[in-house]
């Protein structure tokens, strides 16, 4: 019996020994590294419409219709037959605007003529209704309706031995003086305002960068798309005609952005409303190298716990992968190895606080942890590296804002070219993750015009 108990102890003690030094043994891991995966290569693109305005007062209407309608309005025959008119502008033509119509009045005097008698010059108001468009060819083309007469003057007139009513020989009159006054204006009034030149000029002084900032070596670059046109307006004795350019807007940080061959003018695009905000696109582009630099002194060589076990993190790296952040981590302690983490770029437009998100192991990470050192999957080390990857952009936020409302404020494109505005909010628009660096786009919302002087 005792020979028995030798040998049974003489077989467990090594057996012993040997599940002791097992238990001591510490996990030694390597993760396989995530798999790369493609970026998205461009950050939203905010489309901005730039107006250039066009408007004229009534006066200035009816400066420019004194010196296109000429004196002799009408000569020839009336629906009388034998009968035969006269009719000649004799004063200053009167225009007012309201309810997207331009209303003159033409003081004319009319003589009749029938056979050899003749009528002395009857005084006489005529008044019109015109309404205005401009074509996809840039023309600007106006209709003339006849309103009626703007005095009274006699029911009848005597000719010789002949009385005629002048109201229905002037009411005779209105279809060719409206055709006239149509063809006139229409034939002058592109002359005078050349839309296509002016519209022209903008849409060329778009299309090169501009210093803003000296200082910043900063650019505002804007690459216009298309031009529209809102319908003419004519309200409260003011004439107002709203073309935008829609183009994309850039604040540039760095070097003069490289010339690109100017595109020509495009088709006019009728649209029925304009979307009046202006959206400068302003990159604030954050280095993986600078958030860990930031994060180094309190996460390195610091302890992590879990189920009574501790490591400590010796190194850690970050760089993007497609949409996402890959953490690499280095541990010593009671797990020694490499692991991989990932996390989601997230920056809260409220505090213009830039932090990295839903921080948690790779699948391949976890997966390997599961076999040989779960407890490290409930480790603080997560949530400690959440925590530390933060960084404050709101003085960032605030010198783009300054630089935005700079660029806009008064700014000369060409000559006679002035773009001017306001600046009345900043908003969020993109995250870009890219393999050493993250860009945040936000952009500044505000109005702007081109002023052709």
């Amino acid at each position: 019996m005792l020979h028995h108990k030798r040998q049974l102890l003489l077989f467990l003690i090594p057996l012993i020994l040997m599940l002791a030094a097992c238990s001591t043994v510490k996990p030694s891991l390597n993760a396989e590294r995530p798999g790369d995966l493609a970026f998205r290569t461009d950050l939203k693109n905010e489309l901005s419409s730039i107006s250039v305005p066009v408007e004229a007062t009534s006066d200035e209407v009816a400066k420019v219709l004194n010196k296109l309608v000429r004196k002799d309005l009408y000569k020839g025959s009336t629906k009388t037959k034998g009968l035969s008119a006269d009719v000649v502008r004799n004063g200053p033509i009167s225009v007012s605007a309201a309810d997207n119509f331009l209303y003159f009045s033409v003081p004319v005097s009319l003589s009749l003529n029938y056979g050899m008698f003749d009528t002395p010059a009857l005084p006489v108001v005529l008044k019109f209704r015109a309404s205005a468009r401009v074509s996809p060819d840039w023309q600007f083309v106006t209709e003339v309706r006849y309103l009626g007469l703007g005095n009274l003057f006699a029911e009848e007139v005597g000719i010789g031995p002949l009385s005629f009513k002048p109201r229905n020989i002037v009411d005779g009159l209105t279809l060719p003086l409206q055709q006239m006054l149509s063809d006139q204006i229409n034939r002058n009034v592109n002359q005078i305002f050349p839309l296509r030149n002016r519209v022209a000029k903008a849409w060329e002084a778009a299309q090169k960068p501009i210093l803003v900032e000296k200082n910043y070596s900063a650019w505002l670059k804007l690459s216009p798309r298309e031009v529209t046109l809102f319908p003419l307006t004519a309200q409260n004795n003011k004439v107002s005609l709203s073309v935008g350019i829609t183009t994309a807007v850039q604040l540039v940080v760095g070097p003069e952005p490289a010339a690109v061959p100017p595109l020509p003018l495009p088709p006019l695009k009728l649209v029925n409303s304009i979307d009046r905000n202006f959206r400068i696109a302003l990159s604030a582009e954050i280095f993986y190298k600078d958030l860990v630099n930031a994060a180094a002194p309190v996460l390195l060589n610091k302890e992590f716990t879990s189920d009574g076990k501790s490591i400590v993190l010796k190194n850690f790296e970050l760089y993007g992968n497609g949409d996402k952040f890959v953490i690499k981590v280095e541990t010593q302690g009671a797990l020694d190895g490499v692991l991989y983490l990932t996390g989601k770029p997230h920056f809260d437009t409220r505090t213009n606080v830039f932090s990295v998100e839903d921080v948690d192991f790779d699948l391949k990470t976890e997966s390997l942890l599961l076999q040989s050192a779960d407890w490290f999957l409930h480790s603080t080390i997560k949530s400690r590296i959440q925590e530390k990857l933060n960084l404050d952009l709101s003085k960032r936020m605030e010198q783009s804002r300054e630089l935005a409302g700079k660029a806009i404020a008064q700014r000369q494109l060409l000559d006679h070219v002035i773009l001017k505005g306001n600046i009345r909010a900043l908003k969020f628009s993109d995250v870009l993750v890219q393999k050493d660096k993250i860009s945040i786009q936000v952009y500044a919302e505000g109005e702007s015009a081109l002023v052709i002087q």
